[in-house]
C-alpha cells in the first residue's frame, strides 16, 4: 500500500466517523450501546491516537517521545 492509498483510507475513515457523529448531542455520542461499553467518542479518541501516535511510531519509525507520548 503506497502513501496515497493510506491517505485515501484515512480520509474515508475520518468522513465515516464524522457521518456517524453528525447531528448527535454529546450525551448521545457518549452513550454506550454495546456490551464492550464502546461509544462513538471512544472511537474518535482511538482514531486520534492511531493517527497521532501509532502511525508515526509504527510506520514512520519515530519514537513515542518524538510524538509527545511517554515511552511506556
Amino acid at each position: 500500500m503506497d502513501m496515497q492509498q493510506v491517505e485515501a483510507f484515512l480520509e474515508d475513515n475520518r468522513a465515516e466517523v464524522l457521518r456517524l457523529l453528525d447531528g448527535l448531542t454529546e450525551e448521545q455520542a457518549r452513550r454506550r450501546l454495546v456490551p464492550s461499553k464502546t461509544c462513538l467518542l471512544a472511537l474518535v479518541k482511538h482514531a486520534t491516537f492511531v493517527e497521532q501516535v501509532w502511525f508515526p511510531v509504527s510506520l514512520a519509525g519515530r519514537s513515542r517521545e518524538e510524538v509527545g507520548c511517554p515511552a511506556d
